[in-house]
Parts: C-alpha cells; structure tokens; sequence
C-alpha cells in the first residue's frame, strides 16, 4: 500500500529532505509552502492519508510566515468534514518555544503528534512519529492510542507493500499480520519464504516441502494449503479495514514453482519488536548478497542507455521517469555500488558512464 502525503512548509529544503525520507518509506506527496495553496489542495478532491504541516507558514507566497496560519490552517481542517479525522504531525522550528507550541496544539485536540526540526536521525524522528500517526485511529490527539488509520475514499487494490519480520510478529504496511513462530504455522511459513534465491527471487517451495521444513510432514501438502489458505482470508480482511483490497495470491503465489511471495513484497527484517513502526530504510536479508538482487526499471533503463551511449545524467533519468531528484540518485548510487556505472568530471558538471 502506498499512502500519499500532504507537506505544508515553506521552506524549500525541508520539503526536499521531507520528499526523500516519504520516498525512503515508500510513500509519495504533494508540498506546498502557504496557507492558501494547501487550502486549495485539500479542496481538490485528492486523498491524504496524512499531513505535515509547518505552524509558522504565510498565507501566500511572498506573505510573511506567521504561526497563526497554521494554527488557522489547523482549525479549518478539523472543522471540514471529510478530513476532520486525518492524522496532522505538526514540523516545529519556532525557536525555543516550539516544542511548547506544538505541546499547545496536541493538548487543544487538533495535532495528531509534532516532530522538531531539524529531524532528528534517531529516537523520535520523523518516520517513527508517521509511523505512529498511521497506527492511530483517525481521533484527533490520540496519538498513543491502537488502531490503524483508514484512508478516506474506496478502498484501493494492493499494489505494493513492506513485510516486516520481528521476533514476535510480521505486519504488511503498519498491519499485524501474524504473530511469533510459536503462534501457528503461518509464521513459520512466512519465514521460510520472505528469503531470495541466486538469481534475486523468492524461494518457492511444493506443499510437501513446505510441510518437512515446517515440522508438519504427517500432514502432507494439506498442512501448508490449509494455513495459506486461512491466511490469504484473515489478511484480505485485515487490510479491508485499512482500505485495501487484497485478492488471494497478491502476497502468497501458488501454482508453477510453488509457494513462493509475490513481487509486490518487499521483505524487512528487524532483531527487536517495534510496535511503532519507526523504520527508516528497509534491511536487507541477510541471508542474500544484494548484488543477487534483480535491478529496478529504472536502473536496466540505465544500463541500457550507457551501453548504447558514452554517458549519462541525473537530469535525463529524471525527464524520463518523471521522478525526483532523490529518486535518481539513489538508483544511481546502487548500480555504482555494484560497479556498473561510475560518476566522472565535476559534481555540477560531470556525467555517468558505464565502468570500463
């Protein structure tokens, strides 16, 4: 699942470092930097599951950034049905008296949770208070509180999500899924596939190898089928509540190789139980060199053009995918690090080539 956010800031680079931490996370957004155009984007018709929002903000470009704006800005979206109930992080800069200002807002009822600025690289960052924002019931100033936001609008197909693995349960997308390996079989299912083979896919098993290595053989192919199966319904209706729809092999593929996880899953991997989801970048599994995973569209893309042409630039990738900055650099930077391309001339001026 991929939520889309709302940024409110005028500053030009939070909203760049906001872009690229949302993109790490695997959802995308809309910035803006005044009162005036975020009232226009929240009247568009366009879904949010959440918002960022910078207290000290102008009514339009060029105006002079006050906090009441925000404040302003806050009050129409509790008071506008419809979005009454979105999740808003408040982002404080607002010199020594930020935090207390944000203190102020959550305390009124209407700021979901507040993140200083600059964002902290660890304890409470930005990612663990959206991760917190998205495991909260759409009630404004409970953000301790359980649940998961329901995103407004119709529920929308599974396209892509994160599995993350922990000593004591797996979730998809903020969701619990299942629980530890002693809870049933599904997990230790889920642990024997979330792992990639030599040529960077998931592992796919028979029913009846599935059932040796899960300690069930006396029960055959029908020890596996049955529990997939029971999972396949529990997590359509899970992530139902949540807005998504998920048809029965969008996670668990059946059939040809065997059981095996589906493309749309991306596999985390954490040591320690997080119940607030305060991820920052997805692990690698360790079992698997990261050089065996297959390359993205986007960076076959590049190869191809590098084999055909002497060199390349951030700005054509960028053109091309119509994708950020951040984006482009990152793919970038991976196939440098498996020493396919690399980076010549000047940082402004230099280009991409294939390494000879």
């Amino acid at each position: 699942m991929k939520y889309h956010a709302l940024v409110i800031d005028d500053d030009e680079g939070i909203r760049e470092d906001v872009e690229g931490r949302l993109e790490s996370l695997g959802h995308t957004c809309d910035c803006v930097g005044c009162q005036h155009t975020a009232r226009q984007q929240l009247n568009s018709g366009k879904k949010y599951a959440y918002i960022l929002l910078d207290l000290q903000i102008p009514l339009r470009y060029g105006k002079k950034p006050l906090v009441q704006n925000g404040k302003n800005l806050l009050n129409q979206i509790r008071g506008t049905k419809g979005i009454e109930n979105m999740p808003v992080i408040v982002m404080t800069a607002h010199g020594l008296d930020g935090p207390d200002l944000a203190v102020e807002v959550m305390r009124d009822g209407h700021a979901t949770d507040f993140v200083k600025k600059p964002f902290p690289s660890t304890g409470e960052t930005l990612e663990k208070r959206i991760g917190e924002a998205l495991s909260v019931r759409a009630r404004p100033g409970a953000a301790k509180a359980s649940g998961v936001v329901k995103p407004a609008g119709d529920p929308q197909p599974f396209e892509e999500g994160t599995m993350v693995f922990t000593p004591s349960r797996v979730e998809l997308e903020h969701v619990k899924i299942c629980g530890d390996p002693e809870s049933g079989r599904i997990r230790k299912i889920l642990d024997e596939l979330r792992h990639k083979d030599g040529r960077g896919r998931y592992v796919a098993y028979s029913g009846e190898e599935l059932a040796k290595r899960i300690g069930c053989a006396e029960r055959g192919q029908n020890g596996p089928a049955e529990a997939i199966r029971d999972f396949r319904n529990s997590v359509a209706e899970e992530m139902r509540e949540v807005g998504v729809l998920v048809e029965s092999r969008d996670i668990i593929q059946s059939g040809g190789r065997g059981y095996r996880l589906t493309d749309k899953i991306t596999v985390e991997i954490k040591d320690a139980d997080d119940p607030v989801n305060d991820r920052v970048h997805a692990q690698v599994d360790p079992v698997n060199d990261p050089d065996d995973d297959p390359l993205n569209n986007r960076q076959e893309w590049i190869v191809e053009q590098l084999q055909g042409s002497a060199e390349l630039r951030i700005g054509q990738v960028m053109e091309q995918w119509k994708c950020s900055k951040t984006t482009a650099k990152r793919d970038l930077t991976g196939l440098r690090e498996r020493s396919l391309i690399e980076f010549q001339g000047a940082a402004r001026t230099g280009s991409w080539r294939l390494k000879s």
